[in-house]
């Protein structure tokens, strides 16, 4: 079908379109005259997802999500509290069926990619709808305070035992430790994680020990190399004996040495001399193997003090291992106290907070703007409503004139001859308008009289 057929076919049955278009404006205008007006009012606040607790000072995550904030506006708990709030009734029942009938006017929504909550409601009274819808939001409000209070009191209740426990467990930590104190007779663990007066002694014993073998090496080098110099040791009187002998040879033979130029060897006092010297040789001889034999014995005495020492020290040893053992455990036990003493506080802090938390009242939700009575109805719009109504009828014409022209079964144009006949168009004849009309005028000559 070509543009002009069907411009031809319009115009044959433009009367379907006017009147279908006239209906549709009639009816649209009717619906737009009764239909009752719908007004949405908004009240809005923004969700903060990031709030600084007023008790501990740092930032906390928000325990509502989008989600949950959502469900709690359409809450029976919200819509009962707007009830209360617009002081409709003191009925209870009456209360709750007016609840169930509010949130089905009520839509609560998050503008996308914000955290700034949109409170709709729609109501056929301007003034109704934004009292209505301020009131929810007030109510979404304390709501949410109120369940974080509840949270935070069920929080501070569920610590109420746990403390008792820790309380409980710290007085048994202490009772141990004040137990054992009084057993091992220690008052508080070393810092250095053993005793000190018993590091001292053992300390003591070891350099004793130290110095007694060393002297012994001392002696035992002295008694087998046979000095005899008052160096090795001044205080030791052999060798003070052996050095007043040594001195007294010394001058001796000085004497004798001088008076070998004046007196004979037979002299008698060249002779005393040398008797003197004798004696004086024998006595540093004796006085020699006395020294030695001191040696010996001051040996063996040193040799028994080592032993003894050796078992002071090894008992010392052993006491000083007991001992850090007792202060190992009484430093495992004071940890035990202090660790528990620090659990308690830690938790009797926690549930400090909690307490004050549940009598706080303050709100991750800052109202941005209240509801206004709305102007202009959310529906129905006229201006949006009309025209689309008009475009409706319009449309709604062509096709209604399109069934009408196909369910004429006349044959008009070319196209509908060949569709009827199953057969392609030849031509046709321009005298056809004549020949139709010369047989007109014979059939009416041809009707009786």
């Amino acid at each position: 079908m070509s543009v002009s057929q069907l411009l031809a076919i319009l115009l044959r049955r433009v009367w379907i379109v006017v009147l279908t278009l006239l209906s549709t404006i009639i009816t649209v205008g009717a619906a737009l005259q009764f239909a009752p007006g719908r007004f949405d009012a908004h009240a809005t606040a923004s969700i903060d997802p990031a709030i600084v607790d007023p008790i501990t000072d740092k930032g906390v995550a928000d325990t509502l999500m989008q989600g949950d904030i959502l469900s709690l506006v359409v809450s029976q708990r919200v819509a009962i509290d707007v009830v209360k709030r617009l002081n409709v009734t003191n009925n209870p029942q009456i209360q709750q069926n007016l609840a169930y009938g509010l949130l089905t006017n009520v839509s609560p929504t998050f503008d996308p990619g914000t955290n700034v909550l949109d409170i709709i409601y729609t109501s056929p009274n301007p003034n109704q709808a934004a009292l209505i819808a301020n009131a929810f939001l007030a109510a979404t409000i304390d709501a949410s305070v109120a369940m974080r209070a509840a949270e935070a009191d069920q929080t501070a209740r569920w610590f109420a035992p746990q403390l008792d426990g820790l309380r409980k467990e710290l007085e048994e930590a202490r009772a141990a430790l004040a137990a054992f104190q009084t057993e091992a007779k220690m008052v508080a663990p070393s810092q250095g994680g053993a005793g000190d007066s018993e590091t001292s002694q053992y300390m003591a014993i070891t350099d004793e020990l130290s110095n007694t073998r060393a002297g012994l090496t001392a002696l035992r080098s002295r008694l087998i190399s046979g000095s005899t110099d008052l160096s090795n040791d001044p205080s030791d009187p052999d060798l003070q004996i052996l050095a007043h002998l040594k001195q007294r040879l010394t001058a001796g033979e000085a004497d004798i040495a001088a008076a070998k130029g004046v007196l004979a060897a037979n002299n008698p006092k060249m002779m005393a001399q040398q008797a003197n010297l004798a004696t004086i040789r024998r006595q540093i001889g004796e006085a020699t193997e006395k020294m030695r034999q001191h040696l010996k014995e001051r040996i063996d005495l040193i040799q028994s003090q080592i032993a003894s020492l050796e078992a002071e020290q090894e008992q010392a040893q052993k006491s000083l291992i007991e001992v850090q053992a007792q202060r190992d455990h009484l430093a495992q036990l004071q940890r035990d106290v202090d660790f528990r003493a620090e659990q308690l506080n830690a938790r009797e802090k926690v549930a400090e907070e909690q307490k004050l938390k549940s009598k706080l009242t303050f709100s991750d939700m800052t109202v941005l703007d209240k509801a206004v009575a709305p102007v202009a109805p959310a529906f129905p719009k006229p201006f949006v409503v009309l025209p689309a109504g008009i475009a409706a009828g319009l449309v709604l014409g062509l096709i209604l004139a399109l069934l009408a022209e196909a369910a004429d079964r006349r044959v008009r144009f070319p196209v509908d001859l060949e569709h009827s006949a199953s057969a392609p168009f030849l031509g046709a004849l321009d005298g056809a308008r004549r020949s139709r009309a010369r047989i007109s005028a014979s059939s009416r000559s041809l009707r009786p009289v």
